[in-house]
Formats: C-alpha cells, structure tokens, sequence
C-alpha cells in the first residue's frame, strides 16, 4: 500500500473538525477556542508506521523503512487541523498506525526519549475511535496531560492509533515509565478530560498501562541505537 498523501487545503475547511458534531459543546473545542491566536508549546510531527508481517535480521532498519513523515512540524493548532482534517483515516489498513509525536522524538521504543517510558493504551471501538483519537490529540498538543504531570518531571511525548479489525489501539506515550505516581496521574487525567461518552471503566480490560521494556522484542531493537539516558 503506498503512503497516504495529505493535501492540505483552504483556511476554511480546518476551522471546526469535520467528523466532531456540529452542535456539541465540549472541553476541547474550548481548549481549541483559546488556542487558535497563538502558537502550540511544543512542536509537533505526524508519522506514519506501515505494518510489516516479514521478520529482518535488522529491526532497526525494518522499523526506519516502516516509518514515514506525513507532516515535519506542526506548530500551531490551524496547522494541525490543516493536516488532520485532510488525512485518509479511513483509508488506513490493518495494523499500520499514525502518530504524533514532538518533534525531534521518533515513535520507537530505541529514540532516548522513549527508552525508559511506557504508554497508556485504549482498545476503542470503531464507532468511536477517531472521536477519541481526536480528543487525545488536542489533550496532547495543547499541553493539558503534560500540565498533570509536570510536578513529577514527567513528559508525554506523543499520541498513536493503530487499526485493528473491530477496534483502534490508542496510545498515550510517557517518558518515565517507572514513575507510578505519574503513571496515575495521566490515567486519571485523561479519563477525567475525555468526554463521557467515551470514558473507558476504570480499572476495566478496555485499558491498560505497559512500559516498553516489558514488551516483547524491546531489548532487541535497543540493542540497534545507542542510549542516551541525559536525553
């Protein structure tokens, strides 16, 4: 499957997001009302991570080919929109995921900002999915989860959906993965911002918290780049 092309259109076609219904009121339209005059804190990259059945001898370099820049650096939320509201979600296949992550943060584990971190993951179902993708992106971008856990010197890099048959996974990647307080933090934090249509149950299996260590093939792809723990 080729790379999905964006093509970035018109001022106009941006201003409101074009799968949000039109009447609804929310806290992140609100958050997207005070943001638009002025730039975003952090800037911003869409990648796109095509999934690839074969095994390499190389991870590090089958993960570098999997991985596309969609758009380098979005830094401010009318760039955002420009690049969101024009991308082929449903032309997404099996497996392959978009993130957004801060610029200058690749979304693998091996990046140094990543090495030590983890993510909270969502199982949602199709019907909302890109509601909820929607609402953690504007959640991550305009700061409000990295706001939570700046008292513990925590960082949220970045946002991803991956397509799966019936649901989307949706991630939210912290930079310490071992910080429990944190970790706690983000999770009451996002449960607590999302709209309540789209709240998973706490402590329910439709969530869960998983550091990347713990994950299979982790120390196999570090092995590839060198750490920088300073990062």
């Amino acid at each position: 499957m080729p790379e999905p092309v964006i093509q970035i259109s018109s001022p106009e076609d941006y201003v409101t997001p074009n799968r949000a219904a039109p009447t609804r009121k929310t806290l992140h339209q609100n958050i997207l009302g005070k943001l638009r005059p002025l730039p975003l804190q952090y800037h911003w990259t869409f990648w796109f991570d095509k999934h690839s059945e074969s095994a390499s001898p190389n991870p590090e370099e089958e993960y570098a080919s999997r991985l596309t820049v969609l758009y380098e650096d979005v830094a401010d939320i009318a760039t955002f929109y420009r690049v969101y509201n024009n991308y082929p979600w449903d032309k997404i296949r099996l497996r392959d995921t978009v993130h957004i992550f801060r610029k200058g943060t690749k979304p693998v584990w091996e990046d140094p900002d990543n090495v030590n971190g983890g993510c909270w993951t969502f199982r949602v179902p199709k019907g909302n999915s890109q509601q909820f993708f929607h609402e953690l992106a504007i959640l991550t971008m305009a700061s409000e989860l990295q706001a939570a856990i700046e008292g513990e010197h925590d960082h949220v890099l970045g946002v991803s959906t991956s397509t799966r048959f019936n649901s989307n996974l949706i991630s939210v990647w912290n930079k310490h993965g071992f910080n429990e307080k944190s970790i706690r933090i983000l999770e009451n934090t996002i449960l607590s911002r999302l709209s309540p249509e789209l709240r998973p149950v706490p402590d329910s299996n439709s969530y869960f918290y998983k550091r990347h260590a713990d994950r299979e093939g982790y120390q196999e792809a570090i092995k590839q780049a060198p750490v920088d723990s300073n990062k």
